[in-house]
Parts: C-alpha cells; sequence; structure tokens
C-alpha cells in the first residue's frame, strides 16, 4: 500500500506498509518539504489522492504562508514520476487557487484546502475545496490544461532577481509567439 501523508512540521512524505490494517511505515522520503519564503513557508500537506496521467501522477496540495493579515491557506499542484512517484518532475512556482473575495471570510479566514477532486471520462476534472471553513466549492478544469500548467510554469527560482530574470524571458518568449504567423490573430486585437 502507498502512502502520502503531511509530515509533522511541514512537508508531503511518501512511504510503503504492508497492509492498510495497522499501517506502519519502515522507511518515509520526503517528497515535497517547506521552503523559507514560499507559498510552502509554514506548512503543507497533500490534498486529494494523486491522479495518474501519462505523464506522471498529479498531485494536489495545501500550502500555508505567515503573511502580515495572518496565515493565508492556498493550494498548489505539482507532479511526480509514474515509476517513481516519490520524485518530483515539474513544480511550478506560485500557487495554483488562492482565497478570493467571500473565500477569504469565515471561521478560520484566508483559507482554501481540498480534499476531492474527480477525473470525468471527458477529461474534465471537478475540484472540490473549501473556504475559510465556512464554504465548500467546486472549481472545473481538464486535464490537459492541468498537465500545461504544471509542465510549463516555471519552478520558483527563489530569489527576487531571478524571478525578475524569469518573467522577462517569459514576456519575450510570448512577444516572439505573438508575433509568429500562426498567431497573427493576436496582434489585431492589441
Amino acid at each position: 500500500m502507498i502512502l502520502f501523508r503531511q509530515v509533522p512540521g511541514g512537508g508531503i512524505g511518501w512511504g510503503l506498509a504492508d497492509s492498510i490494517e495497522k499501517a506502519e511505515l519502515k522507511e518515509e522520503l520526503i517528497v515535497d518539504s517547506k521552503k523559507y519564503h514560499t507559498i510552502k513557508e509554514s506548512k503543507n500537506g497533500l490534498g486529494p489522492a494523486p491522479i495518474k496521467t501519462s505523464e506522471g501522477w498529479l498531485q494536489l496540495a495545501h500550502s500555508v504562508r505567515n503573511t502580515a493579515a495572518g496565515f493565508r491557506y492556498v493550494l498548489y499542484a505539482f507532479m511526480t514520476s509514474l515509476e517513481k512517484p516519490f520524485e518530483v518532475i515539474y513544480e511550478p512556482g506560485g500557487y495554483l487557487m488562492a482565497p478570493r473575495g467571500k473565500e477569504r471570510v469565515g471561521d478560520v479566514s484566508n483559507v482554501l484546502f481540498s480534499n476531492g477532486w474527480i477525473m470525468k471520462e471527458n477529461g474534465e476534472i471537478l475540484i472540490y475545496y473549501a473556504s475559510s471553513d465556512t464554504r465548500v466549492h467546486v472549481a472545473t478544469t481538464t486535464i490537459e490544461k492541468m498537465i500545461d500548467y504544471v509542465k510549463n510554469t516555471p519552478k520558483d527560482p527563489l530569489r527576487s532577481y531571478a524571478c525578475v530574470q524569469q518573467r522577462i524571458e517569459l514576456v519575450a518568449k510570448n512577444l516572439e509567439l505573438m508575433n509568429s504567423k500562426n498567431f497573427k490573430f493576436l496582434r489585431k486585437n492589441l
């Protein structure tokens, strides 16, 4: 039996147990640890069970960062290897979803978390999430969009200067793409 769990003190751990009854982990690997000065600064934990895709295991997790307004819980996504589910292969920087508007107010404010998602036969994904321990919501996307997101969103370089350079390169690539003949329609709308 494969177990993913939140590790005390922060981080997502992976391990194998011989049985689901009285499951005991003899060895545990940290798949995704908390990182200072990121969305995972205080702690992070896995949400629903991963979705198996042709590219790898799509993971949805929550993370916590201390802000001037108190703790802020957001959702983020990453992907691990099919063959080695404890090995992260794509790790987009930043969050996938954060509390907005009415989602920020409730019993425990400024919180999003998810314990469930469903992939329908047509590739649509329903992400069930809660906000501020008060409301339940559902967001929709597709497996194609999620895979594109985790593969093509740059990893957090963990330094301000490197983040600025990353954005400059992204703008240059987008301008190049917009000027290509396949995207002439974009230039008409500018």
